[in-house]
């Protein structure tokens, strides 16, 4: 019978499995020889084009930074015409990234450079885009151009349907600077959602004391969220005897969250005079207000605020005690309140907080 099994041979279906199956692992391999060797040749091939593409864009950047009188605009012109779609967005995000690390001086030199050979024709084109991505950039590098000529555009782009769009066109605005756009950025900012809040106050904050009103007219919002973010706005370019009268009444806010931000914030503007309110605020039934508070007191040169940053010490929330210790460390520096500062942490030397203060403010952390 064995000799019998041994002499049989092979059914048919059994060659051409093997068969099959030797075709399929060789057609697997060669498969896998074409993706290992096409992806190196793609990789080559596109290493060399972007080798091209940074020698032309070097070669355009230097013909741009040449003196007015050597520079060959229709040469310019020509080499920009000649970028391609995917060529470029590339051009476009080298040029941002240039225009956001020189200095205002050579900004403008550039953005008449710019004018002059068509690139900010280009832009303006680009935010037409059927592409998000490729209108918030050409945005973006108008904004750090500071083509004042394109603010209506701008603005116009605040309603565009992409997120990333409208908030690319708010700081292109807010870098741009010009004082016209503040009644559609204080509008944003009083009735937050199209564009995130934080992106509109950067913006605000951008132009400085003339976006003043604008803050102090958002302290008395029906939202929260305004309000808070008014009073670091406040601080940041109100002048100090303005931030002084404007930010007090929000310590009385019936939110603790907008509370503690009129505390931060009025620590951030300081002075020779405790502000009204501060004592009271320092007294809060919030823990988080109290720590704003009381560190703020550390902030104005009045005797005053000794006494409440000693009361301040026993506090049962550490926080506020360690608020109250460097709120001492601070005031034993200003000339009105040094001497009674001085007596204090002398005679306090020992309480926790106080020798904990002292101890940061010997490393200057403090």
């Amino acid at each position: 019978m064995t000799e019998t099994l041994l002499s049989a041979e092979p059914s048919p279906w059994l060659w051409e499995s093997l068969v099959a199956i030797t075709f399929v692992l060789v057609a697997l391999n060669l498969l896998l020889i074409t993706l290992v060797h096409g992806r190196r040749i793609r990789q080559s091939l596109r290493g060399g084009r972007e080798r091209r593409f940074q020698a032309r864009l070097d070669e355009v950047t230097a013909k741009l930074d040449q003196p007015p009188g050597l520079r060959d605009r229709v040469w310019l012109r020509f080499q920009l015409d000649g970028f391609d779609e995917l060529e470029r967005p590339l051009a476009a995000a080298a040029l941002a990234e240039r225009l956001r690390d020189a200095a205002p001086d050579d900004r403008r030199q550039m953005l008449e450079v710019l004018r002059e050979v068509g690139a900010v024709e280009l832009l303006v084109r680009s935010t037409r885009s059927r592409i998000p991505w490729r209108r918030a950039l050409a945005v973006r590098t108008l904004g750090w151009a500071g083509a004042e000529e394109t603010i209506p555009l701008l603005i116009g782009l605040i309603g565009d349907r992409s997120r990333y769009v409208r908030e690319a066109a708010v700081r292109a605005l807010g870098r741009i600077g010009d004082p016209q756009v503040l009644p559609q950025l204080g509008e944003l900012f009083r009735v937050p959602g199209r564009v995130a809040p934080g992106i509109v106050y950067d913006a605000l904050v951008s132009f400085g004391s003339t976006a003043a009103p604008t803050f102090a007219g958002a302290l008395r919002s029906e939202r929260e969220p305004v309000r808070v973010a008014s009073c670091y706005g406040v601080a940041a370019v109100s002048e100090p005897e303005q931030a002084r009268t404007d930010l007090p009444p929000l310590l009385a806010d019936p939110e603790a969250t907008v509370r503690a931000a009129a505390a931060e914030a009025l620590g951030q503007v300081g002075g020779s005079t405790l502000p009204a309110g501060l004592a009271r605020a320092s007294r809060d039934e919030v823990a988080t207000v109290r720590v704003a508070s009381t560190n703020a007191l550390g902030s104005y040169d009045d005797p005053q605020a000794v006494e409440l940053a000693v009361n301040a010490l026993l506090d049962p929330d550490r926080d506020t005690a360690v608020a109250a210790g460097e709120a001492l460390v601070r005031l034993a520096r200003r000339p009105a309140a040094a001497a009674a500062a001085e007596r204090v942490l002398a005679r306090s030397e020992q309480a926790w907080p106080v020798e904990r203060a002292l101890i940061m403010d010997s490393v200057g952390a403090v």
